[in-house]
């Protein structure tokens, strides 16, 4: 009983924290204008939120990965010389949008999927 209780303030714990962190990373993308090459479904200059999510996944793995690309990028993208911490709250904001737009989109295309585009009755 007492190691359930335990996980169970450890857990509201960790998410009280994700949300904060996913607050601040909101908050840096629009500080350092990540929404200028980057947009949340389409590609701009840079990958959308969406692919990056898709290709590196929203895990606690994936957020540390996109914090140090963002960092010290591989690309032509400008390197942010900010702390890891800043450099994870932006990567989990990015993955956590980047997840949410992927399922938006896949649900219209779903939704469109009950569309008879070739009935006589528009």
């Amino acid at each position: 009983m007492f190691r359930k209780a335990l996980l169970i303030i450890f857990l509201i714990g960790f998410s009280v924290a994700s949300e904060k962190e996913y607050e601040i990373g909101k908050k840096l993308v629009q500080q350092y204008n990540c929404l200028s090459c980057h947009d949340f479904s389409q590609k701009r200059t840079g990958p959308s939120f969406t692919e990056i999510a898709k290709k590196y996944g929203t895990g606690e793995e994936a957020v540390e990965q996109v914090a140090k690309i963002i960092i010290n990028p591989p690309s032509f993208m400008p390197p942010f010389k900010i702390p890891l911490e800043k450099a994870k709250a932006i990567a989990r904001y990015v993955l956590t949008e980047g997840a949410k737009a992927a399922s938006k989109k896949q649900k219209k295309v779903y939704e469109d999927d009950y569309l008879d585009l070739d009935s006589q009755f528009h």
